[in-house]
């Protein structure tokens, strides 16, 4: 029976990990977490090795604003490791019938030297709203992504076998099938509140029909790079089956660190004028005034000194943002 080691989603010890075991507690802080082998897990093939993740990466940074010039070559590898994160997928059919209250506007035509009135009107709305969602959300509150897509397509068949020949390291799991197909459906119930929100300002009576189906376990592989620049460590996460830059940090450049510091300056001075400006009324509002620019002009000079944080962005608010959200929520 061959081992395999998985990491510890609370503090980030490896554990050595029998091929059958099921729940693990963690010998260093006590935290319990589970490798799922009674499910039947998937895995997305890794299509780009480290090498290819990295060149990406930095053909990604030069297109990005505020990009250092010389980085590509003077990038010096600190390390490199390939993370094989667990996501809980599944394709949710949501469908819901409402009734409620709409409003509407009504138009009255002027009398003679008069002006045309506008009112407000309500009236009884009733609909159907179907959604068909491909959903992704965290297995484990280690998962800090900020987004990902749904993982439900081109995946294999989970093996232990696959992970040591790629050399990765598999991260421990906490949310159970129960908890993720809640959240599933929470998802899909927030989705329709929104689009019946489009159409009535309240709602009388609403039915829903959610069905989950396809609700597997799949782990995303992502690259971690760790780089050194002119002597500061940068971070960068990449997905390795797609190449997409998952987050990243790099060093601005002269321009970017100059505009944040003329913000952080001009703040000082706004924060300044406003005081005067409000010195009649009293010290206190005069102090709050400059306080609060001081504030804002702090922030823009610390970000000025700070390194850009970016990723490549996907379209619209995705299911992990409020699978992440809700995996809080349960967890308090």
């Amino acid at each position: 029976m061959t081992n395999t080691e998985y990491q510890c989603p609370n503090c980030g010890a490896l554990h050595e990990v029998r091929e059958g075991d099921v729940a693990i507690k963690c010998r260093y802080c006590g935290f319990s977490f589970k490798t799922f082998q009674d499910e039947q897990r998937y895995v997305l093939p890794v299509h780009y090795d480290s090498s290819r993740a990295i060149e990406n990466f930095l053909l990604w940074v030069k297109k990005q604003t505020g990009y250092e010039e010389s980085l590509p070559f003077n990038i010096i590898l600190k390390d490199v490791k390939l993370h094989f994160l667990p996501f809980w997928t599944a394709t949710v059919e949501a469908k819901t019938s409402f009734t409620g209250v709409g409003e509407d506007l009504e138009y009255g035509n002027p009398e003679m030297g008069g002006y045309r009135t506008v009112r407000t009107i309500t009236k009884q709305e009733s609909g159907v709203f179907e959604k068909y969602i491909e959903a992704a959300i965290p297995a484990s509150p280690e998962i800090k992504i900020d987004e990902m897509t749904a993982v439900s397509r081109g995946r294999l068949y989970f093996s232990h076998e696959y992970v040591k020949q790629k050399g990765g390291v598999l991260h421990g799991a906490t949310v159970t099938r129960d908890e993720a197909e809640k959240m599933f459906r929470e998802i899909a119930a927030s989705e329709l509140t929104k689009m019946i929100g489009r159409e009535v300002v309240e709602v009388t009576s609403r039915n829903d029909e959610i069905k989950i189906s396809d609700l597997v376990l799949v782990y995303v592989p992502v690259w971690e790079v760790v780089y050194i620049f002119k002597g500061r460590q940068y971070r960068a996460l990449i997905d390795a089956s797609s190449s997409r830059v998952v987050e990243a940090t790099y060093p601005p450049d002269i321009l970017e660190k100059a505009s944040y510091a003329g913000m952080g300056a001009a703040h000082i001075i706004a924060g300044v004028l406003m005081a005067a400006l409000l010195w009649s009324f009293g010290t206190l509002p005069a102090t709050s005034a400059f306080l609060g620019f001081l504030a804002a002009a702090i922030i823009y000079f610390w970000r000025s000194l700070k390194p850009t944080k970016a990723r490549e962005k996907l379209t619209g608010r995705t299911t992990s943002d409020l699978g992440r959200e809700l995996l809080k929520e349960l967890r308090r």
